[in-house]
């Protein structure tokens, strides 16, 4: 499907025009020459290809040249910043369903709920509440230690939980 935009004294008025297209009185059907009695001039320029994860399309923007309307798109890096963000939100997520992953494995409704066993008066659930707070305290302050290391520059930006991961407490029920 070609594209076309409104050009009227050099400066373009309107874009992505599909024909069939009425301008004015004139109807101007799909398959018609010499568009550029009307105004009309293809469009020329796709989108490039690029990595979401960390860069990001700006544009289009267009320009004429008297005989095409050439649509521009700029790529741009994500700034590291903002990637950090991104990828902490993402490994706060992961972490967290982790967590309450394993306490599922006990039937309790998450981390927070098992947690809360800790002050029971049964033993076994004392106990196991108790290792669920050891365990989540364990684990929010090895992420969050992570997480300065890697402001600091001390340690790698990992790419996604999957690096950290392996890096958390591990998370095993005491027999």
């Amino acid at each position: 499907m070609i594209l076309y935009a409104l050009v009227a004294d050099g400066a373009i008025e309107r874009v992505n025009i599909q024909l069939p297209i009425t301008i004015g009185n004139t109807s101007i059907p799909a398959g018609s020459t010499n568009l550029e009695q009307f105004g009309l001039y293809p469009i020329e320029g796709s989108e490039p290809a690029y990595d979401s994860a960390t860069h990001r399309l700006t544009g289009p923007q267009y320009w004429f040249d008297g005989t095409v309307v050439q649509r521009v798109y700029v790529v741009e890096d994500i700034p590291v910043s903002e990637l950090m963000q991104q990828l902490q939100r993402s490994v706060v997520e992961a972490t967290q369903q982790r967590l309450d992953a394993f306490a599922k494995t006990r039937n309790y409704d998450g981390i927070l709920s098992a947690c809360t066993y800790a002050t029971s008066a049964v033993p076994k659930f004392q106990a196991e509440g108790q290792y669920c707070v050891d365990a989540r305290d364990a684990t929010w302050a090895t992420l969050y230690q992570l997480f300065n290391d890697v402001t600091a520059g001390v340690k790698p930006m990992p790419a996604s939980f999957s690096d950290i991961g392996l890096l958390l407490p591990t998370l095993k029920w005491p027999t």
